[in-house]
């Protein structure tokens, strides 16, 4: 059974890269846009440039971590779809509050934290 949390179709990403804010932070780069859904959904992307197949799954899932500590603590926005983009500055020595300390700055910029 699929998560109905997890972006997935092509369309949803067009339509949030052409149409969402951004915001960029020492780790990570957030995208976002308002959804017709009362739930929120994200992806966690690492581009090639991040590095081999075991540096991109640890960049994403460093994002995914830090990302469901940050849900956990505090309220995030419903309605959105949220694309974290993992930028080559994420190393194998780099920790999960390094990670997780430049999503809030992230978020924060783009006001998605109550």
């Amino acid at each position: 059974m699929l998560d109905r949390e997890t972006l997935r179709k092509q369309r949803d990403f067009v339509s949030v890269y052409s149409r969402g804010e951004s915001t960029g932070s020492k780790y990570i780069v957030i995208l976002y846009k308002n959804n017709r859904f009362d739930d929120s959904r994200t992806s966690f992307v690492a581009s090639k440039k991040v590095g081999n197949s075991v540096a991109r799954n640890r960049a994403r899932r460093l994002m995914r971590e830090s990302y469901r500590a940050i849900n956990c603590e505090n309220n995030l926005k419903k309605g959105i779809d949220i694309i974290f983009v993992a930028r080559n500055t994420i190393k194998p020595e780099v920790k999960m509050d390094d990670v997780k300390k430049s999503m809030i700055k992230g978020l924060n910029n783009l006001g998605l934290i109550k």
